[in-house]
Protein backbone atom coordinates (compact mmCIF):
# COMPACT_ATOMS: atom_id res chain seq x y z
CA UNK A 1 0.00 0.00 0.00
CA UNK A 2 1.24 3.50 -0.89
CA UNK A 3 2.14 5.59 2.08
CA UNK A 4 0.83 9.12 1.94
CA UNK A 5 3.55 11.76 3.49
CA UNK A 6 0.82 13.59 4.76
CA UNK A 7 3.56 15.10 7.57
CA UNK A 8 5.60 16.13 4.57
CA UNK A 9 3.68 16.92 1.46
CA UNK A 10 -8.36 20.03 2.56
CA UNK A 11 -18.58 26.88 -6.03
CA UNK A 12 -21.43 28.11 -4.75
CA UNK A 13 -22.95 31.22 -6.35
CA UNK A 14 -21.17 33.99 -5.09
CA UNK A 15 -24.76 35.60 -3.56
CA UNK A 16 -24.20 33.08 -0.65
CA UNK A 17 -24.49 35.06 2.88
CA UNK A 18 -20.96 36.25 4.24
CA UNK A 19 -21.56 34.37 7.08
CA UNK A 20 -21.34 30.92 5.77
CA UNK A 21 -18.29 31.80 4.42
CA UNK A 22 -16.82 31.00 8.07
CA UNK A 23 -17.03 27.42 7.23
CA UNK A 24 -15.95 27.78 3.37
CA UNK A 25 -12.69 28.59 1.78
CA UNK A 26 -9.17 27.91 0.04
CA UNK A 27 -6.00 28.54 1.11
CA UNK A 28 -2.29 27.74 -0.04
CA UNK A 29 -0.24 25.30 2.48
CA UNK A 30 3.73 26.12 3.01
CA UNK A 31 5.43 23.73 4.84
CA UNK A 32 8.19 24.88 7.47
CA UNK A 33 10.78 22.99 8.53
CA UNK A 34 12.21 23.47 12.34
CA UNK A 35 13.56 26.56 12.13
CA UNK A 36 10.13 27.83 10.42
CA UNK A 37 11.49 28.60 7.35
CA UNK A 38 9.72 27.24 3.78
CA UNK A 39 10.74 23.90 3.18
CA UNK A 40 12.26 22.89 0.05
CA UNK A 41 12.06 19.53 -1.94
CA UNK A 42 16.22 19.97 -2.10
CA UNK A 43 18.15 22.87 -2.78
CA UNK A 44 17.52 23.64 -6.18
CA UNK A 45 13.77 23.14 -5.84
CA UNK A 46 10.85 25.87 -5.18
CA UNK A 47 9.59 25.56 -2.22
CA UNK A 48 6.83 22.36 -1.32
CA UNK A 49 3.37 23.95 -1.54
CA UNK A 50 -0.18 22.45 -1.56
CA UNK A 51 -3.88 23.61 -2.22
CA UNK A 52 -6.19 23.05 0.60
CA UNK A 53 -10.15 23.35 0.34
CA UNK A 54 -12.62 23.54 3.08
CA UNK A 55 -16.52 23.55 2.60
CA UNK A 56 -18.35 22.54 6.57
CA UNK A 57 -16.87 19.18 7.39
CA UNK A 58 -15.05 18.37 4.19
CA UNK A 59 -11.92 18.68 2.91
CA UNK A 60 -9.49 18.50 0.19
CA UNK A 61 -6.24 18.48 0.18
CA UNK A 62 -4.41 18.71 -3.07
CA UNK A 63 -0.67 17.91 -2.16
CA UNK A 64 2.44 19.80 -4.35
CA UNK A 65 4.21 15.98 -5.10
CA UNK A 66 5.19 15.03 -8.58
CA UNK A 67 2.26 12.28 -8.52
CA UNK A 68 -0.20 14.55 -7.61
CA UNK A 69 -2.03 12.91 -4.55
CA UNK A 70 -5.20 14.24 -3.48
CA UNK A 71 -6.83 13.28 -0.15
CA UNK A 72 -10.49 13.96 0.19
CA UNK A 73 -12.30 13.88 4.23
CA UNK A 74 -15.42 14.12 5.24
CA UNK A 75 -15.34 14.17 9.05
CA UNK A 76 -19.21 14.24 9.29
CA UNK A 77 -19.06 10.53 7.40
CA UNK A 78 -16.24 9.82 8.97
CA UNK A 79 -14.67 8.53 5.44
CA UNK A 80 -11.45 9.85 3.73
CA UNK A 81 -9.89 9.05 0.67
CA UNK A 82 -6.38 9.05 -1.12
CA UNK A 83 -6.54 10.00 -4.90
CA UNK A 84 -4.09 8.77 -7.46
CA UNK A 85 -4.83 10.64 -10.63
CA UNK A 86 -2.58 9.44 -12.67
CA UNK A 87 -3.91 5.93 -12.31
CA UNK A 88 -7.51 6.57 -12.01
CA UNK A 89 -7.01 4.87 -8.28
CA UNK A 90 -7.89 5.45 -5.00
CA UNK A 91 -7.28 4.41 -1.33
CA UNK A 92 -9.71 4.23 1.75
CA UNK A 93 -7.42 5.66 4.83
CA UNK A 94 -7.48 5.83 8.30
CA UNK A 95 -9.62 9.28 9.68
CA UNK A 96 -6.91 10.51 11.48
CA UNK A 97 -5.93 13.83 10.11
CA UNK A 98 -4.31 16.28 13.26
CA UNK A 99 -3.02 18.56 11.02
CA UNK A 100 -6.05 19.51 9.68
CA UNK A 101 -9.42 19.63 11.07
CA UNK A 102 -12.52 22.09 11.90
CA UNK A 103 -13.17 22.66 15.79
CA UNK A 104 -16.52 23.75 17.42
CA UNK A 105 -15.33 26.02 19.66
CA UNK A 106 -12.48 28.01 19.04
CA UNK A 107 -11.90 28.91 22.74
CA UNK A 108 -12.17 25.16 24.10
CA UNK A 109 -10.70 22.60 20.96
CA UNK A 110 -8.85 20.48 23.06
CA UNK A 111 -11.85 18.33 22.84
CA UNK A 112 -11.49 18.49 18.74
CA UNK A 113 -7.86 17.97 18.90
CA UNK A 114 -8.09 14.62 21.22
CA UNK A 115 -10.91 13.71 19.20
CA UNK A 116 -8.87 13.39 15.59
CA UNK A 117 -5.23 12.68 17.17
CA UNK A 118 -4.26 8.89 16.83
CA UNK A 119 -2.52 9.26 20.04
CA UNK A 120 -3.31 10.65 23.44
CA UNK A 121 -2.40 14.68 24.01
CA UNK A 122 -1.84 16.80 26.93
CA UNK A 123 -3.49 20.09 25.52
CA UNK A 124 -3.19 23.40 26.58
CA UNK A 125 -4.60 27.01 25.72
CA UNK A 126 -1.64 29.37 25.07
CA UNK A 127 -3.32 32.23 23.92
CA UNK A 128 -3.74 34.34 20.93
CA UNK A 129 -0.55 34.92 18.25
CA UNK A 130 -1.08 36.38 15.05
CA UNK A 131 -0.13 33.90 12.00
CA UNK A 132 -0.07 35.30 8.35
CA UNK A 133 -1.92 38.90 9.53
CA UNK A 134 -4.81 36.78 11.15
CA UNK A 135 -5.72 35.74 14.48
CA UNK A 136 -5.00 32.89 16.00
CA UNK A 137 -5.57 31.31 19.12
CA UNK A 138 -2.58 28.86 20.21
CA UNK A 139 -3.10 25.28 21.46
CA UNK A 140 0.38 23.37 22.75
CA UNK A 141 0.44 19.25 23.30
CA UNK A 142 3.06 18.94 26.50
CA UNK A 143 2.92 15.24 25.63
CA UNK A 144 5.44 15.49 22.92
CA UNK A 145 5.75 13.10 20.11
CA UNK A 146 7.02 13.08 16.75
CA UNK A 147 4.15 11.26 15.58
CA UNK A 148 2.01 14.50 15.60
CA UNK A 149 1.88 18.09 15.76
CA UNK A 150 3.19 19.56 19.25
CA UNK A 151 1.66 22.98 18.43
CA UNK A 152 -1.46 24.16 17.00
CA UNK A 153 -2.88 27.53 15.64
CA UNK A 154 -6.81 27.82 14.89
CA UNK A 155 -8.61 30.74 13.31
CA UNK A 156 -11.41 32.01 15.16
CA UNK A 157 -13.65 32.60 12.20
CA UNK A 158 -12.61 30.00 10.57
CA UNK A 159 -12.51 27.74 12.99
CA UNK A 160 -9.89 25.45 11.39
CA UNK A 161 -6.40 25.10 11.90
CA UNK A 162 -4.14 27.15 9.95
CA UNK A 163 -0.52 26.70 11.28
CA UNK A 164 0.53 23.52 13.01
CA UNK A 165 3.82 22.50 13.84
CA UNK A 166 5.52 19.07 15.33
CA UNK A 167 8.64 16.47 15.23
CA UNK A 168 10.64 19.15 13.52
CA UNK A 169 8.07 20.06 10.50
CA UNK A 170 5.18 22.52 10.38
CA UNK A 171 3.07 24.05 8.05
CA UNK A 172 1.00 27.27 7.80
CA UNK A 173 -2.07 28.42 5.47
CA UNK A 174 -1.50 31.29 3.17
CA UNK A 175 -3.82 33.18 0.89
CA UNK A 176 -6.72 32.36 2.61
CA UNK A 177 -10.16 32.79 0.42
CA UNK A 178 -13.52 32.79 2.05
CA UNK A 179 -15.60 31.70 -0.12
CA UNK A 180 -18.33 28.77 -1.41
CA UNK A 181 -16.53 25.60 -2.68
CA UNK A 182 -17.96 23.54 -5.72
CA UNK A 183 -19.32 19.85 -4.17
CA UNK A 184 -17.32 18.57 -7.34
CA UNK A 185 -14.30 18.97 -5.33
CA UNK A 186 -15.18 17.07 -2.37
CA UNK A 187 -16.90 14.07 -4.22
CA UNK A 188 -14.93 10.72 -5.08
CA UNK A 189 -14.72 9.98 -8.76
CA UNK A 190 -16.58 7.70 -10.05
CA UNK A 191 -14.34 6.54 -12.74
CA UNK A 192 -11.55 5.73 -10.05
CA UNK A 193 -11.08 2.39 -9.85
CA UNK A 194 -9.43 0.34 -5.96
CA UNK A 195 -6.07 -0.72 -7.14
CA UNK A 196 -5.63 -4.22 -7.66
CA UNK A 197 -3.19 -6.25 -4.97
CA UNK A 198 0.00 -7.00 -6.36
CA UNK A 199 0.41 -10.73 -7.80
CA UNK A 200 1.98 -13.00 -5.00
CA UNK A 201 0.41 -11.18 -2.17
CA UNK A 202 -2.09 -13.27 -0.41
CA UNK A 203 -5.50 -10.98 -0.56
CA UNK A 204 -5.54 -11.46 3.03
CA UNK A 205 -2.85 -8.75 3.50
CA UNK A 206 -4.43 -6.87 0.93
CA UNK A 207 -5.82 -3.96 3.35
CA UNK A 208 -2.58 -3.14 4.80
Amino acid sequence: MKIIPLLFAVTLPIVIPVACYSQSFSADIVFLDANGHTASLNNNSEPKASRLFVSKEKMRLDMGGPDGTILLINAADETAFALFPAKKEYQALALNFSEYFRVHDPEDACRDWQKVSAQKIDCKKAGYEIVGGRQALKYLNDRRSDIGPSALWIDPELKFVIKWEGGGKGAELRNIHEEGQSADLFTLPLDYDVPKPAKGISKRFSHK
